[in-house]
């Protein structure tokens, strides 16, 4: 009986342990992600400038960017291209390792 408590006790540390430890990756490539999109919207913003920004065609030329930079930052962020996520999962992984 004691053997099944001290089991069960192990497998709940070691489901909250990966638990947080999913928490801190998602957040990393949740920053790798906004990295990203900032990124990219600096480098394009000069490639979608048109001469009527307040009319329609500005417009829909402003929200054809903002897909075209969202669709950019989330390839980058989801194949981890800039390596940022890896890099704060490591600085945490040393942190946490003594």
């Amino acid at each position: 009986m004691e053997i099944n408590s001290a089991m069960n006790a192990l497998q709940g540390e070691i489901s909250k342990s990966r638990s947080d430890e999913i928490k801190k990756e998602e957040i990393a490539t949740d920053f790798e992600e906004i990295f990203a999109r900032k990124l990219v919207s600096e480098l394009t913003k000069d490639s979608f400038k048109m001469g009527d920004n307040n009319g329609v065609l500005g417009q829909s030329n402003n929200l054809y960017r903002r897909h075209i930079t969202e669709t950019i930052a989330n390839e980058i962020a989801k194949q981890g291209k800039l390596g940022m996520a890896d890099m704060i999962n490591e600085h945490w992984k040393k942190r946490t390792s003594f």
